[in-house]
């Protein structure tokens, strides 16, 4: 019996992603082919090798094969509504990579994406591609048999390309039946790129076992079956039986279908690792709002599921939630991350005493220009009054907010003296003397420059405290400088606006009725002390403070499986 992979339970995706992924990949307007298929083929171009469901027993996914078949039937409505299109007449405009050849190997149609490498080409698509001869070798082969009326029954293949992360996968298209049938070879790109993160990730998700796995990473880095087949007992019959079984866990209905989604979900997490890393920035976009107003906003996690808008610290700006990137997708939370005024491209600051309307109402037109249904607000230490602020205000259009290590309202600036020097700086300069304020700032950001970005998380030690190692252990040091290149954008004004915030009593715009706000607050926070937290909030409706045990001033980072679980119980009432 195959030995399945060990891989850690966290490479597996969670079925919400994969579903998700089902209809990202079947929901394609050059797949319209399919519905032009004689009854006899099957709309999925590999039922004549359909797995027996009695071979695999439980480990087929009922529920992932039902979604094929509703995003097949989605698409299928959409072919109807364009007024069924045959092959040649499939819609180009789109940014997936696709060309069309008929069976003499002329280009029949092409995405508007791969027109462009087309171009200059006078025909010769396969230099076009800058495809080896072993592949160009293989295309022949099977325009060939098309020509012959002979491939139709051909599964997809795989060829390697120059770039290493995209390879081509080249599938027939076939039109009408019998004698009057007309075939085609559709060349699609798949973007990803096959590295053992990817393979760990497959072999958890689909529990595909050492013998599976070896065999799907030969198919995706290009391999034809055949050369896969040369030292393996039973031949090319026994690697397709292998390939049946794999097609079954992924619940697909056929052989393409399989690999668009395997090859989509390793693009998927291989963009989630470098947004969670800080080697690139998160989408994004730009609410415009009047008087020369406008808020930029970051997306993170799920395409679709529970809303989740953050709003961030004073220091290290949206890095806590951006490392949780692929925790958020796999937990079906879409996060939006919206910068205040003075931060990234966000509009220039307003005058404190206006500072916190001019937020919420930013606040309220991206839900609005969103379509946010009943988001949560989660904010994170020096966000936790904006955070709180927004729950009462907004109240009937969020489900709730969680603050985060927040700090607390402050009555006397003796109570943020645990702040290291030059964010008690800071806080001196923005209560007696604001016009001191930048000069403060631009030492601090020249000590980050000396020191580097992971001093951004560091509080004042605190005897049988480990949070500093726990932050050490991270690694975020990238992550981290590209959210202070971010607070500086605009030279620290975002910053310097919000110390209004840190050094205020902000109580009295908390009064009264508010949706429900859940403080989650590690036990040895020495900026805010639990005990002063508990006494401010005691007596409000709908609000919690919640003592997190061992957890160190920066639960986000430390302990980010009890922010998960505030969420989800906000998310459900």
């Amino acid at each position: 019996m195959n030995d399945v992979i060990s891989p850690r339970h966290v490479d597996a995706l969670s079925q919400d992603q994969t579903i998700a992924a089902i209809y990202e990949t079947v929901i394609r307007a050059e797949l319209y082919d399919r519905f032009l298929r004689s009854p006899v083929d099957g709309s999925s171009g590999f039922s004549e090798s359909a797995p027996d469901a009695g071979l695999l027993g439980n480990r087929i996914s009922p529920d992932l094969q039902l979604h094929f078949a509703h995003a097949s039937e989605i698409l299928e409505q959409q072919w109807i509504r364009s007024g069924r299109p045959a092959p040649a007449e499939f819609y180009e405009d789109n940014e997936n990579f696709w060309i069309l050849l008929t069976a003499s190997g002329r280009v029949s149609r092409s995405s508007r994406a791969a027109q462009a490498c087309l171009q200059g080409s006078e025909g010769e698509v396969q230099t076009a591609l800058g495809l080896n001869d072993a592949a160009q070798g293989r295309i022949e082969q099977r325009l060939t048999q098309l020509r012959q009326q002979h491939g139709s029954w051909l599964d997809p293949e795989i060829l390697a390309t120059p770039d290493p992360s995209r390879k081509l996968m080249c599938r027939t298209v076939q039109c009408g039946q019998g004698l009057q049938a007309s075939y085609g070879l559709m060349i699609e790109a798949l973007d990803f790129h096959w590295s053992s993160r990817a393979q760990d990730m497959l072999s958890a998700t689909f529990a595909l076992h050492r013998q599976e796995m070896l065999l799907l990473g030969g198919l995706l880095e290009g391999d034809s079956l055949s050369d896969l087949a040369n030292p393996t007992r039973g031949g090319i019959s026994s690697l397709n039986a292998q390939l049946r079984v794999i097609q079954a866990k992924s619940g697909a209905p056929g052989l393409a279908e399989m690999l668009r989604l395997f090859c989509f979900l390793i693009a998927e997490v291989a963009s989630d690792d470098r947004i969670a890393s800080g080697e690139v920035t998160p989408p994004g976009g730009r609410v415009e709002l009047p008087e020369g107003q406008c808020l930029q906003f970051f997306k993170l996690g799920a395409e679709t599921g529970q809303p989740v808008i953050f709003l961030h610290g004073l220091l290290d700006g949206i890095a806590g939630v951006q490392r949780l990137q692929l925790q958020f997708r796999k937990r079906g939370f879409r996060v939006y991350a919206p910068l205040r005024s003075g931060y990234g491209q966000s509009g220039p600051v307003p005058s404190n005493e206006r500072s916190m309307d001019v937020f919420i109402d930013q606040l309220e037109t991206m839900i609005k220009r969103e379509n946010l249904q009943r988001p949560i607000l989660l904010g994170h230490r020096g966000g936790a009054a904006f955070a709180h602020i927004a729950a009462r205000r907004l109240r009937d259009r969020i489900a709730g907010a969680v603050v985060v290590s927040g700090m607390g309202p402050v009555q006397k600036l003796g109570q943020l003296s645990a702040l290291r020097w030059h964010h008690w700086s800071m806080a001196i300069a923005a209560t007696y003397c604001p016009r001191v304020l930048p000069l403060v700032v631009k030492l601090w950001a020249r000590g980050i420059r000396r020191n580097g970005p992971m001093v951004l998380m560091r509080q004042k030690r605190q005897p049988d405290s480990n949070t500093s190692a726990q932050i050490d252990r991270l690694q975020m040091a990238a992550l981290l400088q590209a959210s202070h290149n971010l607070s500086l954008q605009q030279n620290g004004a975002g910053l310097m606006a919000d110390f209004h915030w840190i050094v205020s009593d902000w109580r009295r715009h908390i009064d009264g009725h508010s949706a429900p706000v859940i403080y989650l607050h590690g036990d040895d926070d020495q900026v805010t002390s639990v005990d002063r937290l508990q006494r401010t909030m005691a007596g409000r409706n709908n609000v919690q403070v919640r003592l997190c045990r061992g957890g160190g001033a920066m639960l986000l980072y430390t302990r980010p499986e009890l922010v998960f679980a505030a969420l989800e119980e906000l998310a459900d009432r």
